[in-house]
């Protein structure tokens, strides 16, 4: 083989990979400057936050408790931080991406559109908690009031049923309608009901028996 066709042959493999490499390099170089601004923006946004005492207005509003509950270990100046920096991240990719004319504006409209059904759904569930905390409250008050028994057992089925609600209209949201499941959930209520009712028939009647006047009466 001549070595010049070998030559000709490695310039023309190059002059075709170099501008993808180029590309590409400047793609890396352009995505490390960006995570180092982030890193270094949103480290000087908690640092501020925390100088201006953020953490404890969270604390006396209240705040700091729902993040408890929630189980996030992080601080509110350090979500602060950590909410600038995917921003930037977020801002740099898209910038690249553009820059380099790769199409990603059709993701980002599915990406964005999948994320506002999901923020519809937890706020349609959340408040859905809360009417069903809110309604069997006053259902639990007001049989307490007339002196109906099981007036606990009879708030908690009504608690369950908004819950219930609440969750298929946030499925709803998500374009999963209730028919997907209602099948599944009769399966299931039937096979409890099965099996409740082979134990009792098996010599646990009496234990059925105070189960259910417990439950009636507000103690199970």
């Amino acid at each position: 083989m001549d070595l010049n066709s070998v030559t000709s042959s490695v310039n023309v493999s190059w002059s075709m990979i170099s501008p993808l490499v180029s590309n590409l390099l400047q793609v890396l170089i352009l995505l490390l400057i960006g995570f180092l601004v982030a890193k270094g923006v949103g480290a000087a946004i908690t640092y501020l936050a925390k100088l201006i005492l953020l953490d404890k207005g969270a604390e006396l509003i209240g705040f700091k408790n729902l993040l408890e509950k929630g189980e996030i270990k992080r601080t509110a100046a350090e979500l602060l931080g950590d909410l600038i920096y995917w921003s930037i991240i977020f801002t740099t990719v898209i910038g690249v991406a553009e820059l380099f004319k790769l199409p990603i504006g059709p993701a980002m409209n599915r990406v964005f559109t999948f994320l506002g059904l999901i923020l519809v759904a937890a706020i349609v569930l959340g408040v859905g908690v809360f009417l069903a905390s809110f309604i069997s409250s006053i259902v639990r008050l007001v049989a307490t009031n007339f002196g109906i028994e099981g007036a606990r057992t009879i708030s908690r089925v009504i608690y369950y049923i908004v819950i219930v609600f609440a969750f298929l209209a946030a499925l709803a949201q998500l374009g999963i309608g209730s028919e997907v499941f209602i099948p599944q959930i009769g399966v299931i209520i039937g096979a409890f009901g099965l099996a409740a009712a082979i134990a009792f028939g098996l010599g646990c009647k009496d234990m059925a028996a105070d189960f259910l006047y417990n439950m009636f009466k507000g103690k199970a």
